[in-house]
């Protein structure tokens, strides 16, 4: 008879938060719907391959290990979902977006596959599979999971990319969930370098490394899906841009009276303003004020000003820092609570912009001024 250990507690946590999750998700009001829907799907399936790999190792049988094998399909959606929430969550008008067929032709295989194998009878298969008649296609199914999800790693980690570029032209400050996402990135690519790992060493090698295979990775990997649920309630909200390539912008973009117009009311915004205070402050906002389009002010300032949105507006931001401490403030307020009054909104971004600019952190910087 079975007993209860210590792993089937993790496990059904796991599975009853991977519930909640998905469920909870669905009725944030207004908030990447369209993304959760996909994150939500993940979350499902997440818990099917935990509940899977639950019965599986206390009640192995022949039959249960046929159903495993239909059960893995998910080794082949699991990429394009992931690629799907990437877009959905990071682009603007990607609501809808949804990949063509083409890319689902890998788990309809399997399922057929999946199919085949139901169609032994148990004691049949079980022949079968004692005698090695399926380690070829096994070896076929596993390596070819392992290819998908490599593929849209690298479509996510290029999409990734591309926002992060866009990004310095659209907004001011940084965003944690991109933090988080590169962290995702980087968790998902050190789970799949195990699994090939573990693959190569079984299949080429015959050797079994303890704690790591299979069932361990895709555990993980479910797991690691409930933090990306518990980070979605905590982290909702994210700046999102176009996801299409911006046409090339000829240097003449702008006649030289428009140029010295939006220069004049640009440095207006600035010093009298003091627009680059608010915190969150988006190309957007700036267009605005200036009554003019986002990419009359992105143009002025990559080809002008030379700069990007993001630069532009922190110097302006550390030179008010500045200001302020050769006004004494930092004897009566910290470094951080100087550096969020001036409009950033964390600890890491100051201090990366103000090395970038000063080429020293603050402290030392204000360690210096005492000295002189």
């Amino acid at each position: 008879m079975p007993t209860f250990e210590f792993i089937d507690l993790v496990l059904f946590l796991g599975i009853s938060q991977g519930v909640f999750l998905a469920a909870t998700i669905q009725i944030i009001k207004n908030k990447n719907k369209a993304a959760n829907r996909i994150l939500s799907i993940m979350l499902v399936l997440a818990v099917f391959m935990l509940l899977g790999r639950m019965i599986f190792f206390k009640f192995l049988t022949i039959r249960l290990f046929q159903w495993s094998i239909l059960i893995d399909a998910v080794i082949f959606i699991f990429g394009p979902l992931c690629y799907m929430y990437f877009r959905r969550l990071i682009f603007s008008k990607n609501d809808i977006f949804k990949l063509p067929l083409g890319h689902y032709v890998p788990i309809i295989f399997h399922l057929s596959f999946s199919f085949y194998i139901f169609s032994f009878q148990v004691d049949d298969f079980s022949d079968k599979l004692s005698s090695g008649y399926f380690g070829l296609p096994f070896l076929i199914i596993e390596g070819a999971g392992i290819v998908s999800n490599i593929y849209y790693w690298l479509l996510n980690a290029k999409i990734l990319k591309s926002y992060i570029y866009k990004e310095k032209n659209h907004i001011s400050y940084t965003q944690s969930l991109v933090s988080f996402l590169k962290f995702f990135q980087i968790t998902i690519l050190i789970i799949i370098m195990v699994w090939m790992i573990s693959f190569t060493s079984k299949q080429f090698f015959d050797y079994s490394i303890k704690f790591i295979n299979y069932n361990s990775v895709w555990g993980t990997i479910s797991i690691f899906i409930f933090v990306i649920g518990y980070y979605s309630l905590k982290e909702p909200e994210l700046f999102r841009i176009p996801f299409q390539k911006e046409k090339s912008k000829s240097p003449q973009r702008l006649p030289q009276d428009q140029i010295i117009l939006i220069e004049k009311e640009l440095n207006y915004l600035i010093e009298k303003e003091k627009i680059f205070l608010k915190s969150n402050l988006t190309l957007r906002d700036l267009s605005l004020q200036l009554n003019t389009s986002t990419h009359n002010i992105s143009w002025y300032l990559n080809h002008v000003s030379k700069n990007n949105f993001y630069d532009y507006i922190n110097y302006y931001r550390i030179q008010e820092f500045l200001l302020r401490v050769e006004n004494n403030e930092h004897h009566h307020h910290t470094i951080l609570a100087i550096a969020m009054d001036v409009g950033f909104n964390s600890k890491s971004t100051f201090n990366k912009a103000f090395k970038l600019e000063m080429k020293d952190t603050p402290r030392n910087y204000i360690k210096g001024l005492k000295v002189a």
